[in-house]
């Protein structure tokens, strides 16, 4: 007899734990049915049922998943009526909550599936394929949902990346895409267009970067254009992703492609491409290149400037300097065209001190000045249009020293 009360409590005491993790999914459900809940609520019924999302016998429920994605939903809800009516919110937190939201719905989802039985309780099979029948509870609810919530998935990636919160952002964007490309999408035909899902890629592939996970930013970008979202902030994007993974195969390629939409605009694309023709050591290809872009544009100094670069490589900087001459009379505002042509005048002075080395440091001082002035002409304009080029720095100090310019070269000196 003792045996039997020993046992049966054993069972009771067993038993307490499951039942207790269940009837807190039941209050929960209760009280985030109530229309009066607030955030605080949500909140704190979110905290209560987590224990039941790790407790064996709950965990294995598809509404103990479903009622905990609802809560998270209602804290999102609570965040967002806030932030609408102009209330200071949460921002990490309201975005956190659609994503742990989507995550409990995914794991019930995954759980929705009760075998279908006959009267004498055996399971039921499909006729047709002979396989076993199942059937689903909470499922339908769980993707309307979703699909309802897709924009928001959307919005708030871009809410999370305002804050800095890449990583959130980069999971909020990947749920928008998963939701919009899924089969139930289809189903309601809330498809959205291919341009609208690319934007979305692009802003992942943001993500991603400024996560250093430039590989998939660089599959980001080229599934955004793929998408047929093709702004030049993309293949901008790009280039910069692929220039930290030095693949410089890719980066010809996708400077191919921007360069055929917006070479115009930009001669990155131009040089990337020259540049990859001078690795090769192909410069009639780079001529060719040059050649049309120049019937196209007679009026872009960087075209005149690159050919310049291809002429100096193959012949030196004294044949060069005529094309960096007529880049600079094109457009004096060109910092590297203004570069080019006062380094062509640097180096001449330079060439002259070493063929007349027997001379005096007074007479040699005297030759050169002229020479150094017209550099100086050029790299201080360069300078002052791109303080970045640290060689215009290096050569502009060089050159303030040799004509003893000490208060110039003190004050370059002290700029960095």
């Amino acid at each position: 007899m003792r045996f039997y009360i020993l046992f049966t409590l054993s069972l009771l005491v067993g038993m307490m734990p499951s039942q207790a993790q269940q009837r807190t999914v039941d209050e929960v459900k209760k009280s985030i049915d109530d229309l009066t809940a607030s955030l605080k609520t949500y909140q704190s019924a979110l905290s209560k049922i987590k224990p039941a999302l790790a407790e064996e016998s709950t965990k294995s429920r598809a509404e103990t998943w479903w009622v905990a994605g609802r809560t998270a939903f209602g804290i999102y809800e609570k965040h967002r009526v806030n932030q609408s009516v102009g209330n200071t919110v949460n921002i990490a937190e309201m975005g956190h909550s659609l994503i742990e939201s989507y995550n409990y719905c995914t794991q019930a989802l995954m759980l929705d599936t009760i075998k279908e039985t006959n009267k004498d309780g055996s399971f039921k099979t499909d006729k047709r394929t002979g396989k076993q029948k199942f059937k689903t509870k909470f499922s339908k609810d769980i993707k309307n949902r979703l699909l309802e919530l897709m924009i928001d998935f959307g919005a708030s990636g871009g809410d999370l990346y305002k804050v800095k919160d890449y990583k959130g952002a980069f999971q909020a964007w990947e749920i928008y895409y998963t939701i919009a490309t899924s089969h139930y999408a289809k189903e309601k035909h809330k498809i959205e267009a291919d341009s609208v899902i690319g934007l979305m890629r692009f802003y992942q592939g943001l993500a991603a970067h400024q996560l250093n996970k430039h590989e998939i930013a660089h599959n980001l970008f080229n599934e955004a254009r793929q998408r047929g979202y093709k702004k030049k902030i993309v293949f901008d994007n790009d280039l910069n992703a692929l220039k930290q993974l030095n693949d410089t195969i890719s980066m010809v390629k996708t400077a191919k492609e921007a360069f055929s939409l917006y070479g115009r605009q930009d001669i990155r694309y131009m040089r990337i491409l020259i540049n990859d023709c001078i690795a090769r050591k192909n410069y009639k290809e780079a001529e060719v290149m040059l050649d049309q872009a120049v019937m196209q544009d007679s009026t872009n100094a960087n075209y005149f400037d690159l050919r310049g670069n291809i002429v100096e490589l193959q012949s030196g900087y004294q044949e060069a300097r005529p094309y960096y001459q007529h880049a600079v009379e094109i457009n004096e505002e060109s910092a590297q065209s203004q570069f080019d042509l006062g380094r062509c005048y640097y180096m001449e002075a330079l060439a002259y001190t070493k063929d007349n080395s027997k001379l005096s440091e007074k007479k040699l001082l005297k030759a050169v000045r002229p020479v150094y002035e017209k550099a100086l002409l050029h790299l201080e304009k360069a300078y002052s249009l791109n303080s970045q080029n640290n060689d215009a720095r290096i050569i502009l100090m060089d050159i303030y020293y040799k004509l003893g310019e000490g208060e110039k070269l003190d004050k370059l000196e002290h700029q960095q």
